[in-house]
C-alpha cells in the first residue's frame, strides 16, 4: 500500500511540474499553484520513501546551493531596519528554489519523463511564438490579451514587457534548435522544430532587446562549438569558448551601458550598485534591499532593480554569495560538458546541449537585466537548471555503468 501511494505521489509531482513548465509564459498564478502542489506532494513522498538519492548523487551541487543560501542568510546581519523585508526575500523569493531544484532532479530521472518535459516545453514555446506573431501582425495576443499601442512598439507576447519575452526566447530557442539537429525519421517533426525555433528567433528580434540578442548569439555559438567539438582542436575550442564567454559579453555591456540615449540609467544603476558593494563587499547591504537603497546611491534616481543579476546579488548578499552561485552554475556546466564529450550524438546529446545553450543565453542576458528576480523567469531558470542536472546525472550514471562493464 505504501509503495502504491509513493508511486501515485511521484506521478502527481511529475504532472504538476509539467503544468509549471507549460504555464511559465502564460500565468503567474498557475505557476504558483502547480509549483506549490508539487512541492507539498514531493515533501510527503520524500518523508514516506526516505529517498535522498538525488542529493547523494549530486552532493557538490547541493553543497554549493547550501553555501549560497548560508551567505545570503548572513547578509541579514546588514539589513538593519529592513530585516523583515530581507527575511521575506530569503525564505519566500529565494527559499522556494532549493526544494524546487531537488524535486525536479529527483522526479525527472528517466528518459520518458525528461522527454515528456521537453515536449511540454516545445508546445508552450510554439504557443508563445504564435501569439507573438498575432500580436505583431494582427494586433492581438491570444494568451493574455495584450495589445500594442502602435506597430513600431516592441512586442511583448504574453509577458508584461519585451525584455521578459526576450529572456524566454533566449533560454528556450536553443533547446528547440538543438533538438531539430537530431536525425528525425519523421521529416514533419524536424520541420516543426525548425518552425518553432524560427518563431522564437523572430520573437527575440521583434522584442528589440539588445541584451536578448547578445544572449541569443551566445547560445547559438555554444551550440556550434559543442556540436562540432570533435572537429575543433581541444585547446583552441577551450580558449575560444573562454574568450567568448568572458570577454564578448563584457565588451558588449560596455557599449550597451555607454550609449548616449536610452541606456544612461543602466550605467547610473550599475554605479549605484558598485557604491553599495564598496561599502559592504563581503555580506552585502541585505538581501532584498537593493530597491530601498537605490535612490541613495543614484542621486535620487528612483527605486529600481540593478539591471544586472550579478551586481544585484553581490550588492545585496556579498561576494561570497555571488561566488557560490557562479560555482553552482559552473559545476552544472562542467558535468554537462563532461557527459556530452563522452557520448555519441544521440537525442540525449542534443537535448543536453540545448539545455546548456539555453542556460548560457539566459545567464549572458542576465548581465543586462535582473531575470532571477522575476517570478516567471526565475522559475524558468531553476526548471531548466533542474532538467539539465537530471539529464546529466542520468547520463553520467549510464557512462559509469558502461565503463564498469567494459572493465
Amino acid at each position: 500500500m505504501k509503495s502504491k501511494i509513493i508511486k501515485l505521489l511521484d506521478a502527481a509531482v511529475e504532472y504538476m511540474f509539467c503544468g509549471v513548465i507549460f504555464f511559465i509564459p502564460i500565468s503567474i498564478a498557475l505557476i504558483g499553484i502547480f509549483a506549490g502542489i508539487a512541492s507539498v506532494l514531493f515533501f510527503i513522498k520524500t518523508i514516506l520513501s526516505r529517498d535522498l538519492t538525488a542529493i547523494k548523487s549530486n552532493k557538490l551541487l547541493f553543497l554549493f546551493l547550501l553555501f549560497f543560501f548560508i551567505f545570503m542568510g548572513l547578509s541579514l546581519f546588514n539589513s538593519g531596519p529592513l530585516i523583515t523585508k530581507s527575511v521575506k526575500a530569503l525564505f519566500i523569493k529565494w527559499g522556494r528554489f532549493p526544494l524546487l531544484l531537488w524535486a525536479i532532479v529527483d522526479t525527472f530521472r528517466d528518459n520518458r519523463r525528461i522527454t515528456k518535459a521537453a515536449g511540454v516545453i516545445l508546445f508552450s514555446a510554439a504557443l508563445v511564438g504564435l501569439t507573438v506573431l498575432t500580436q505583431r501582425f494582427l494586433g492581438f495576443e491570444f494568451l493574455r490579451g495584450r495589445t500594442l499601442p502602435s506597430f513600431s512598439t516592441p512586442v511583448t507576447g504574453p509577458f508584461k514587457n519585451q525584455n521578459y519575452l526576450a529572456a524566454y526566447a533566449v533560454c528556450i530557442m536553443p533547446i528547440v534548435l538543438s533538438l531539430s539537429l537530431w536525425r528525425w525519421k519523421n521529416i514533419a517533426a524536424k520541420l516543426g522544430l525548425f518552425l518553432i525555433a524560427g518563431m522564437l528567433i523572430t520573437s527575440s528580434i521583434l522584442a528589440s532587446s539588445r541584451g536578448g540578442w547578445i544572449g541569443l548569439i551566445s547560445g547559438l555559438i555554444y551550440i556550434i562549438l559543442v556540436a562540432n567539438y570533435k572537429r575543433i582542436e581541444k585547446w583552441f575550442a577551450l580558449i575560444f569558448f573562454s574568450t567568448f564567454i568572458f570577454l564578448i559579453p563584457i565588451i558588449a555591456a560596455i557599449f550597451y551601458f555607454m550609449r548616449a540615449s536610452g541606456d544612461s540609467y543602466r550605467f547610473l544603476l550599475a554605479r549605484g550598485a558598485w557604491g553599495m558593494i564598496k561599502e559592504n563587499p563581503f555580506l552585502g547591504k541585505g538581501i532584498g534591499t537593493f530597491m530601498d537603497y537605490c535612490a541613495q546611491y543614484t542621486n535620487n534616481f528612483g527605486a529600481l532593480y540593478a539591471h544586472n543579476c550579478y551586481l544585484q546579488i553581490w550588492a545585496e548578499s556579498g561576494i561570497f554569495s555571488l561566488l557560490c552561485f557562479l560555482s553552482l552554475v559552473g559545476y552544472v556546466f562542467f558535468r554537462s560538458i563532461k557527459s556530452i564529450s563522452g557520448m555519441p550524438k544521440s537525442l540525449d546529446f542534443f537535448l543536453l546541449m540545448g539545455l546548456n545553450a539555453g542556460l548560457v543565453g539566459f545567464l549572458v542576458h542576465s548581465l543586462f537585466d535582473t531575470h532571477l528576480y522575476s517570478f516567471q523567469l526565475s522559475f524558468l531558470f531553476w526548471v531548466i537548471l533542474g532538467l539539465t542536472v537530471a539529464l546529466s546525472s542520468k547520463l553520467n550514471s549510464e557512462q559509469f555503468c558502461q565503463s564498469f562493464e567494459n572493465n
